[in-house]
Order: structure tokens, then sequence, then C-alpha cells
């Protein structure tokens, strides 16, 4: 099972590299003509000879010399991937880990509450927080640190604990809430069960009832998401860098494709860093199904 799902999973993946390396290989140069009217026309015609041998230049300086090319700034492509992953990798792995220890606990909250008239104080929160957009999160969270400064802390930190823990902490606050509410939804859909039943039925206190059996059913549920969680963190990574100027992988390949809205690009787009930056997502995200799926198989029905 775990070995069907994983080639299932890595063929996928497999697949959706080789797409974005054939875009990202696509020639960003083109004819522009000046209408009457002084408008911009592109000519907007692929020059399939030009990305033919874009194709085989990369492919053969990859195969014969192991090597992704260079950077616009003459710098071998390898070293600035890896350099861009690793600003990247202290942040998602945080995210991912504050989330599950505080969303679990907020998601526990919540289900308590749901109870009680004080509900608005648990699930309410819940989900006023999920209804923000993240990135006017990041916005109001970044005016305040610049306008309000609380405790010298730097919000453009490149050292220090700042460097580490306000990114984290800004990837970190959508996925706390999303766990919370999975997992009030998951302790409640194990109410009732008859397992449960047959355990307060031999005399076990209700807190282990809710500890051994509750809580271990409904965290397999749980766990389910982890890799979503993984890739929606992914996704938030550009806000957060580019917000902060931190080159990590999702600033630095969205630097790397070089949009320009007139022209398209201005002629220093860097395939090399794009599809170097993209294979090193791929990687994460067939990490984030493989624990995901282990942790899932690790709960059972207790």
């Amino acid at each position: 099972m775990l070995i069907a799902a994983s080639i299932r999973s890595l063929l996928i993946a497999v697949c959706v590299f080789v797409a974005v390396a054939l875009v990202a290989l696509i020639p960003r140069t083109f004819t522009v003509t000046v209408d009457p009217d002084y408008w911009l026309v592109p000519d907007g015609r692929l020059d399939w000879q030009a990305y033919g041998e874009n194709i085989r230049s990369f492919a053969a300086n990859f195969f014969e010399n192991g090597s992704l090319g260079t950077t616009r700034y003459g710098e071998p492509v390898g070293p600035v991937v890896v350099k861009a992953l690793l600003l990247s990798l202290p942040v998602i792995a945080g995210a991912l880990s504050v989330g599950f220890l505080l969303g679990i606990p907020k998601g526990i909250f919540d289900y308590l509450l749901s109870r009680t008239r004080f509900s608005v104080l648990g699930s309410g929160t819940t989900w006023l927080i999920q209804a923000l957009p993240d990135f006017f999160l990041l916005l109001v969270v970044r005016w305040y640190l610049i306008h309000h400064p609380i405790a010298d802390i730097r919000f453009f930190a490149r050292e220090g604990w700042e460097s580490l823990a306000i990114p984290i902490a800004l990837a970190a606050v959508y996925p706390i809430f999303y766990i919370a509410r999975i997992t009030s939804a998951a302790i409640a859909s194990e109410e009732g069960k008859m397992y449960v039943k047959t355990a307060r039925a031999k005399g076990m206190p209700d807190h282990v009832v809710f500890s051994r059996h509750v809580m271990s059913n409904a965290a397999g549920r749980v766990l389910t998401h982890f890799m979503p969680l993984g890739v929606y963190i992914l996704s938030s990574l550009l806000l957060i860098e580019a917000l902060r100027n931190v080159p990590g992988a999702s600033y630095r390949m969205f630097q790397a494709i070089d949009y320009n809205k007139v022209t398209a690009s201005t002629g220093n787009a860097e395939p090399g860093v794009i599809i170097g930056i993209a294979f090193g997502f791929m990687v994460l995200v067939q990490l984030f199904h493989l624990i995901g799926y282990l942790a899932r198989r690790r709960f059972s029905i207790r």
C-alpha cells in the first residue's frame, strides 16, 4: 500500500516538475512593434527553434557537466538554490511544528467550549482568523511592528532570533487555526461511537477515554492534512519573504522568473534557478506525503 501510494505520488510530482521545467525554458524574447495609436504590440508566436535549442543546451549542460547553468550574476546555480532552500527550510519546519503543537490544543479547547455558551470564544475565533486573508494579516503585522516597535523587535532582521521567529510566527497563523478546526471536528465525530461507550461502561475515567481513545483516533484524521498544510506553507512563503525582503526559496524563484508586464522579461530570467527550486519543492511535497502517511498508520482504532 505504501509503495503503491508513493509511486503514484512520485509519478504525479515528476510530471508536474517536467511541465514546470519545460515552461521555464520557453524563450522569453520576442519582437515588439508600435501601432499608429502608440500601443505596444508583441509578437506572441513561440520560436520553436529557439525553444528546442534552450532544452538541448540545458540538458547537455546538466548531463555532461552536472550543472544547472549560471545566474544573471554569473554565479553557479547549484549553490544559489541550496542557499535559498536553506533559508526557507527552518521556516517551513517551524511553521508545521507550531501549527500542530498549538493547533491541536486550540482544537480541543474549541471542542470543550462548543458545549457551553462561550463557544464564540472557541470556534468563533477560529472561524474569524480563517476568514481573514493571510496577506492582510501579514500587512497588519508589518505595519504595526514598523510603526509601533515592541521590545525593539526588528521586522526586517536578517540575523538573531527575529530572523527565524517572525517568519515562523507569520507562516504558522493559518496552520494553527486550520488544525484547530480539523481537530475539533475530528473529536466531535468520535462522539457516541461504540468503542467510547464500551470504554466508559468498563469504568474508565472520562479523561482516560478522551486521551487514550478519542484523541488517538482523532489524531489519525488530523494528520491526513499534513501534506496540504505543508503545501499551503510553501505557497505562503512568497508573501512572507517578499515583505521581509529575504531571498528565500519562493522569493528567489519569483526573482528568477523576471516578469515584466510590458516586455514579459527584461532578459534576466534564470531557468536554472526556477528548475532547481522547483525540484526542491517537489522533494519537500513528497516528504510531506510520506510523513503524513506514516503518521496516519501509526494511529489506529484503540
